[in-house]
């Protein structure tokens, strides 16, 4: 125990004065005359006692009285463990989460003004030589500059909600390198938050325990909150006039079941499908909605809610292209192309061009989405370097080979790709066993999935292939032998369809059945280069584009804003970091003077859920040692009175006037008492 002001104690000679009252009672007594008193002497013992009881407790509440005020006035407290501000110089790191959770409305206003004002005061507690480190969810250059105090101070007056989100370890170590990097040894931390638990990742934090780090947690009353998780279609492919079926997973963060909230769809600005929906309490629903596409081109969408609680959230967008030609090449040696031809003739949409190997421009490879090569004996070293380079890049190959292939010349192209080889041919005729109807090519073929016995294809003779292991390898049709009849395989950033045998009537009945036409169709479709449906801010997101002969400039533009992406070149593409200076949600274009791509950014969702760790589950955080910290509760007491507990101890000068005031009310009572 000690004291603030222990001159007061002085004081405490006062008590003498009720001591010596009593002691000589200078009270006069008053002769009342009585015939006779004999039978008064039981009675007279009997009040002395009583009298002298009631003295010696009044007396006790003077003496008690006077010494909790003279207390009081001396300030007792017990000395913090940690003493703040005891060497000459600090370094306080100042972390003020300014995600949009903060955004949220608590006692005073909003978690984000709350913990700005809390932070002010942080900083005038410390003195005018300390410094400061002020960093927030930004990560902005130059956050582990030190600061003085009114630099600080309006630094953290201008701090504004953010869309970045990141998770409580990233903070720390990143204060942890700023703090460390100052030769002062005597080193705070004050992290201002509301401790979601989505981001509160407390156990993946290595504190420093030279570090004192004080946890502020801001709480708001209402964490119930609705919003739009995410959205996907059912096919990957999108054509004009086909039918979309976008599926939307809403998430409902509350404890109140919710019916019949509206919903909207909009396409490039214009509203397509309104609807409802309903979910229960702390659970989520999957809302599918339907509409055709009406035009070709890039196509913004736009998914809206509405809520009051957190707003960011209530909006995704998503973007996709609507191509209005798909380039074909198909590459042979024989005029036996009528199959493919008779596939791809019937519809504008595809640009079906044919080539005699002899006679082909290999940059026509490159420049095409889906390349067949057909009937052909053996590949050449320079047809097969240009079709891995196509592969690789994104391109998609569908290879049929001929009756008479050359297996070695086969193997080195095959192996160059990184696949099966051709082993031998097996004359025995056999049959289609079974068709892959997951995968991408026939998942939209049939309404649903056959039972028992269907008409499938016969194969008079196939190539068998070889039993090595390879990676990411899907069969689409097998044969009743468990050879493979066509084989998908993911090459690079592209797809290599293997068929086990030509298109000759020969080899198989393939080109005469139903399912050779869906199969290269769907291949064809899935040919074109597909962009992701939307990117989360604040991820490192990239896309691939084809290089273009001129280093054009990349703008990724809006109405708002107009920003030019880091670019990344190589010999045959180009990456652009789309995320670069993305700050807001919404639709966008990215284009270079000559193209233009649709994208779409969304907000991170972590921020979504608002559920935060409680003050008890702060406290075992902090009980369990893993973390060098206090926990200062604003909730009780002012955040002034926090940070005096904090740097000078518990302070007990309250208790002593209430004690003191009771006392004197003890007396007061006892007077009372003994006049009656």
């Amino acid at each position: 125990m000690k004291f603030a002001y222990p001159e007061f104690l002085y004081a405490l000679f006062a008590i003498a004065i009720p001591i010596i009252i009593h002691l000589f009672n200078f009270r006069k007594f008053k002769k009342i005359y009585f015939s006779n008193v004999e039978f008064l002497k039981e009675v007279q013992q009997e009040t002395q006692a009583k009298s002298k009881l009631k003295h010696l407790l009044i007396l006790l509440s003077r003496i008690l009285a006077i010494t909790f005020l003279v207390l009081a006035f001396a300030q007792p407290y017990l000395p913090a463990s940690d003493q703040a501000n005891t060497s000459q110089h600090s370094v306080v790191g100042l972390y003020i989460d300014n995600s949009f959770s903060m955004e949220s409305i608590g006692e005073n206003g909003s978690l984000l003004h709350a913990a700005k004002v809390k932070a002010a005061e942080v900083v005038s507690n410390y003195r005018s030589t300390d410094k400061f480190i002020l960093v927030t969810n930004d990560f902005r250059a130059g956050d582990q500059r030190l600061l003085g105090a009114e630099e600080v101070t309006d630094k953290i007056e201008n701090i504004e909600i953010s869309s970045e989100s990141r998770k409580l370890s990233a903070i720390y170590s990143r204060m942890n390198d700023a703090l460390n990097s100052s030769e002062i040894n005597d080193k705070s931390l004050y992290l201002f938050s509301d401790f979601q638990r989505s981001t509160a990742d407390f156990k993946s934090i290595k504190a420093d325990s030279a570090i004192n780090t004080y946890l502020v947690p801001e709480q708001s009353g209402d964490i119930s909150n609705i919003y739009i998780d995410s959205c996907w279609f059912a096919t990957p492919t999108h054509l004009i006039n086909q039918n979309e079926e976008l599926s939307v997973r809403i998430k409902n963060n509350s404890n109140n079941d919710l019916e019949n909230i509206p919903l909207k769809l909009f396409i490039n600005g214009q509203s397509v499908v309104p609807a409802t929906f309903s979910v229960k309490a702390n659970d989520e629903t999957i809302l599918v909605l339907n509409y055709m596409n009406r035009s070709y081109g890039h196509q913004q969408g736009r998914i809206e809610l509405q809520d009051n609680t957190v707003t960011m959230d209530d909006a995704f967008f998503f973007a996709y292209e609507i191509a209005q030609n798909i380039e074909v090449l198909s590459i042979g040696n024989t005029d036996d192309e009528r199959a493919l031809r008779s596939v791809f003739s019937t519809d504008s949409m595809f640009h079906y061009r044919n080539f005699q190997v002899n006679q082909l421009d290999y940059s026509l490879i490159k420049k095409s989405d889906f390349v067949i090569v057909y009937h052909l004996d053996d590949i050449s070293s320079g047809l097969a370097s240009a079709l891995q380079a196509f592969v690789e890049n994104g391109g998609n190959l569908y290879i049929i080979p001929s009756d008479q292939i050359d297996l070695n010349s086969y193997k080195e192209f095959l192996s160059l790709l990184s696949i099966n080889y051709f082993t031998g041919l097996d004359t025995a005729d056999t049959k289609v066993r079974d068709i892959n109807y997951k995968h991408p090519v026939y998942n939209n073929v049939f309404e649903s999935e056959p039972e028992g016995n269907i008409n499938l294809p016969v194969v008079t003779n196939h190539y068998q292939l070889s039993k090595s292991t390879v990676g990411f390898r899907t069969a689409l049709m097998n044969l009743k032998n468990g050879d493979s009849f066509l084989t998908a395989y993911q090459v690079g950033k592209g797809t290599v369809y293997l068929n086990s045998s030509s298109l000759t009537k020969e080899s198989s009945n393939y080109t005469n059945h139903a399912i050779f036409v869906p199969t290269l169709y769907n291949m064809s479709l899935l040919s074109r280069k597909q962009f992701p449906l939307f990117h989360t801010i604040g991820s490192q997101s990239t896309i691939d584009l084809d290089r273009s002969e001129k280093d054009d400039v990349y703008h990724i533009k809006n109405d708002q804003v107009d920003i030019i992406p880091q670019i990344k070149n190589t010999s045959n593409y180009t990456t652009v970091f789309v995320n670069n200076g993305i700050e807001t949600a919404g639709n966008y274009l990215l284009e270079n003077g000559k193209e233009e791509l649709a994208l779409a950014f969304n907000y991170d969702r972590l921020e979504s859920d608002l559920h935060t760790l409680n003050p008890d589950e702060i406290e075992s955080v902090i009980a369990s040692g893993s973390l060098n910290a206090r926990y200062l509760n604003t909730s009780e007491s002012s955040m002034q009175s926090a940070l005096s507990e904090l740097n000078i101890g518990k302070k007990y000068w309250k208790y002593c006037i209430i004690l003191a005031l009771l006392f004197l009310a003890v007396e007061i009572a006892l007077i009372k008492l003994l006049k009656s």
